[in-house]
C-alpha cells in the first residue's frame, strides 16, 4: 500500500508541474559587452536555446540552420526557473544557464563563467 501511494504521489507531483511557456519566443540581450538575438524553442521532447546573431566586436556569427545554432541543448524546469544541466557550450554537466521569466517580455538569464554568476537581462524581440 505505501508503495501505491509513493508512485501516486510522484505520478501527480510530475503532472502538476507546470512550464512557464512565455520563455519560448526571440530574445535580445541587454548587454554593453556584445549584441546577441537567441530563441527558445521546443524541439520534439526537449527545450532548446538557438543562437540567431551575436556580434561582439571581434566575432560575428550568423544562424546556419544547422545544430551548431544550439547553445542550450536540454532546459528543465525547476522551482519557477529554467536551468540548463548540460550546455552545447562547454563539455560539462555543471550547470550553466538559469532563465527566470520577469514578465511577459522580460527574462533574467545567469550564465555562470568559472563558477561565477553573471546576470544578464534578454527582452523579447518584437
Amino acid at each position: 500500500m505505501k508503495q501505491f501511494l509513493l508512485i501516486i504521489t510522484i505520478i501527480l507531483t510530475a503532472c502538476s508541474t507546470k512550464i512557464d511557456q512565455r520563455v519560448f519566443g526571440i530574445w535580445k540581450t541587454n548587454s554593453n559587452y556584445y549584441k546577441a538575438t537567441y530563441k527558445i524553442e521546443k524541439n520534439k521532447k526537449k527545450i532548446i536555446g538557438k543562437l540567431l546573431y551575436y556580434n561582439d566586436g571581434t566575432t560575428v556569427l550568423h544562424e546556419t540552420g544547422t545544430d551548431k545554432d544550439i547553445f542550450i541543448k536540454d532546459l528543465k524546469y525547476r522551482n519557477q526557473s529554467y536551468v540548463d544541466a548540460v550546455s552545447g557550450a562547454t563539455k560539462t554537466t555543471i550547470q550553466n544557464y538559469k532563465i527566470k521569466v520577469k514578465h511577459n517580455d522580460t527574462l533574467e538569464v545567469t550564465k555562470y563563467i568559472r563558477n561565477k554568476p553573471l546576470i544578464e537581462t534578454w527582452t523579447r524581440k518584437q
